[in-house]
């Protein structure tokens, strides 16, 4: 009879710890997969703002470029050109990190916004003289760089923070000089 006994309550003990490991083990497991649907739906919201952050930057920069007109020194429009951005995309792409990111996220998210903002207001009122734009524009990259940095460290990216995130040129980059008036056809 013990050994009777001895057989269920090892049976029994088995049947516990098989059903015990099932139960963690999904656990553990829902977790995981938890943690990264959390991490892709940053990825991606994280990358809808760098898309759209671009998107604005084009748009700020054709509404300062055809407010001069380089041979009177007037401004005026050029003809095509909306005086318009429209906002909508960003701010979904804003919400979208507002509703998924972290904290260090969001708040890097929100000082890029906080940059972009008074350069249009002031591209808008054409309050922009010459090359008043570029040290405007590094200003926003330097924001951007500033939240791929914040995402990356967030996310779990290895290697050392961005310098850069572009490769265009510095401003004082002899590359710029060598932009050639074009030739009139009948020359």
């Amino acid at each position: 009879m013990a050994a009777t006994w001895s057989l269920i309550i090892t049976t029994a003990g088995a049947v516990a710890t098989t059903l015990l490991g099932v139960i963690v083990g999904g656990l553990v497991s829902s977790r995981a997969q938890a943690r990264h649907w959390t991490r892709d739906r940053e990825m991606e919201a994280c990358a809808l703002l760098l898309r759209e952050s671009s998107n604005i930057l084009i748009e700020l920069a054709a509404m300062n470029g055809r407010r001069v007109n380089p041979r009177a020194g007037e401004v005026r429009p050029v003809s095509g050109q909306s005086s318009e951005i429209d906002w909508r995309p960003w701010n979904e792409a804003l919400a979208m990190v507002n509703l998924i990111a972290n904290d260090q996220i969001v708040e890097a998210a929100h000082v890029l916004d906080a940059e972009i903002w008074p350069v249009h207001l002031k591209i808008k009122a054409e309050m922009l003289q010459g090359d008043d734009w570029f040290p405007l524009r590094d200003q926003i990259e330097q924001r951007r760089r500033e939240f791929i940095n914040v995402a990356r460290r967030q996310l779990g990216a290895t290697g050392r923070p961005l310098h850069r995130i572009s490769g265009r040129p510095e401003l004082n980059d002899p590359v710029w000089e060598l932009r050639r008036p074009r030739r009139n056809s009948a020359e």
